[in-house]
């Protein structure tokens, strides 16, 4: 204190002292906050790479597979080759990285999520579906909203195509169909596009659309913080204004199971969630529901898991054991399963049992999921990051050696965005109108 004290002094009185002193200060601020910026990035560096470690042990001691068998040498080789580019790469990119890393788990339940506890992950504020004729905004918020039901061509000068393809070799799966339901959400993460030569941090980033009269626009969308992401949502209803009356299939999306009778005999049954509810359990569920088959038989059973992504599958056997029944006591009754991308884990347990156990028919998207799969959600949360994610503890073989990646369906009907934005339902309506 009394040294400065003595050149402010001093500079008062020789001003060629005073200038001296002053580049003296700034070059003194100047390296002492370098330094700091230095040993930051250092610490980061060091952080970002005891993760990228930590991520190998914990396969290495938890993957179903990988704790009996040498890690794939592209895991190996990518870690590696990661930890010398921490420093060219943001937080946000670096989550990404490690998706990247978890894609040679070879499961769908092996992942690291794009949001994390201590970095922060930006996203745009618009949700984008893929149809049968391509990517849509489905639901945006202000000021965004009136883009709800433009097609996308391109996002930040890169065909959709090319990204969604993209993902297929490093996104976490069983099949291709749950790239199909995951890129969706992965396409608003900002981290993603640095790849392709964004600039770290960008405030916004542009769009190019064609709205639904037919006219190409561009557009740029501000990212926000990705605080409110929760997994991959369900398909909502047409947000498109002036659309009718939201399809059957999506307008109780949140009950986790429910049935209602249809005309000609029909009983449709729509499951979403593989969990008991606040008012039911699903085996007081399942055996109500199979006491409602004997009573009614239906001679139809439309069973709808377009929006299950699974659950407890140790909740299946009432359920399960009520549909077999009834279709034992009615021989000439049908069983039609809908399903779809969103089809997955317990909700692939459900539909493989059917499968192999009754004579049900399939119609709609393929599930995301495989018949016999390394699928559990054991979740891990890594140290420094705190990415979180998950690495697949075990094996579910419900129809012994099956290797097929998905199940086909029956009657292949697939969703346009033409018929998604005026809330039709063509699976439904082909099951109900087809004729064997």
């Amino acid at each position: 204190m009394n040294l400065l004290y003595s050149f402010f002094n001093i500079s008062k009185a020789t001003p060629r002292f005073a200038k001296i002193t002053a580049i003296l200060f700034v070059f003194l601020y100047m390296s002492c906050n370098l330094a700091a910026q230095d040993a930051q990035q250092q610490a980061r560096v060091k952080g970002w790479s005891s993760d990228i470690d930590t991520l190998l042990y914990l396969i290495k001691t938890q993957h179903y597979i990988y704790k009996q068998k040498p890690l794939p040498p592209q895991l190996t080789a990518g870690a590696a080759d990661l930890k010398t580019k921490v420093a060219q790469y943001s937080d946000e990119r670096m989550l990404l990285e490690l998706e990247k890393l978890a894609y040679y788990m070879g499961d769908g339940h092996s992942y690291i999520l794009p949001v994390a506890r201590n970095v922060s992950s930006f996203y745009m504020p618009v949700q984008f579906y893929m149809f049968s004729d391509g990517a849509y905004v489905i639901d945006a918020d202000e000021p965004y909203k009136d883009l709800i039901g433009c097609k996308v061509l391109s996002i930040y000068g890169v065909a959709v195509t090319k990204l969604v393809d993209d993902m297929n070799g490093y996104i976490h799966q069983d099949n291709k169909y749950t790239v199909q339901w995951f890129a969706p959400s992965v396409l608003r993460f900002r981290g993603l596009y640095e790849p392709y030569g964004m600039p770290a941090g960008a405030a916004d980033i542009a769009l190019s659309l064609v709205t639904p009269g037919g006219k190409s626009i561009e557009r740029k969308v501000t990212f926000i913080p990705a605080t409110n992401f929760h997994g991959i949502p369900k398909l909502i209803p047409s947000a498109l204004a002036g659309a009718p009356p939201a399809p059957l299939y999506l307008a109780n999306i949140q009950d986790n199971f429910w049935f209602t009778q249809l005309p000609d005999k029909r009983l449709y049954f729509q499951f979403n969630q593989v969990e008991d509810k606040g008012t039911e359990t699903l085996e007081a569920f399942g055996k109500r529901f199979g006491d409602t088959l004997q009573a009614l038989k239906p001679a139809s059973l439309i069973i709808d898991v377009r929006n299950n992504n699974g659950g407890n599958l140790t909740l299946l056997d009432p359920l399960i054991d009520g549909i077999k029944n009834f279709e034992k006591n009615n021989p000439k009754s049908e069983i039609i399963v809908i399903t779809g991308r969103n089809t997955f884990s317990a909700a692939q347990v459900f539909i493989s049992i059917l499968n192999r156990d009754t004579h049900a028919k399939f119609a709609g998207e393929p599930s995301s999921s495989r018949p016999n799969f390394v699928g559990e959600g054991n979740y891990i949360l890594l140290p420094y990051s705190g990415a979180m994610g998950s690495i697949s503890n075990k094996y579910h073989e419900s129809i012994p050696g099956d290797t097929r990646m998905w199940i086909a369906p029956d009657y292949p009907v697939q969703l346009s965005s033409t018929e998604y934005f005026k809330n039709q339902d063509p699976v439904l309506e082909f099951v109900t109108n087809r004729r064997n």
